[in-house]
């Protein structure tokens, strides 16, 4: 899908298992423009990822069956190229760490975001990861 300016729109795909959270989510994201498609479990992400083309990846941690650790370990380590590239921020919350450290560069994802965030904050990371990691899927 093309935006107003002639560019292909960036499609995010949200990893939410709360569903409050995930309602919120979406209502920000639709908010700020860009296109978007929900999972509710770590089965379900991996499922949408075999099955769309997505930019970017937005994966709470404390998602219910395969948690975000799990499914950020199968995307890197059991899906085929180019799939397991796609670059993942983690939804975090504030007793996990306020800082993106080592821990979560080893463990595959590009890029943390702790809850409650802003939403310029969240618009912000998203862009920055967009332009930093200059996805394949764009």
């Amino acid at each position: 899908m093309k935006s107003q300016n002639g560019k292909t729109k960036k499609r995010i795909l949200l990893a939410e298992g709360f569903i409050p959270s995930q309602k919120v989510m979406t209502e920000i994201l639709k908010m700020l423009g860009w296109e978007y498609d929900t999972a509710n479990n770590g089965y379900e992400v991996i499922l949408a990822l075999k099955n769309k083309r997505f930019d970017l990846l937005l994966l709470d941690l404390e998602l219910p069956q395969l948690d975000g650790f799990e499914t950020i370990e199968h995307i890197r380590k059991k899906l085929e190229y180019p799939i397991n590239t796609i670059p993942v921020m983690a939804m975090i919350n504030r007793d996990f760490s306020s800082d993106f450290n080592q821990t979560y560069k080893d463990e595959g994802f590009d890029e943390i975001i702790v809850k409650p965030f802003s939403i310029d904050e969240l618009e912000d990371k998203i862009k920055e990861l967009f332009y930093r990691k200059n996805p394949l899927f764009a």
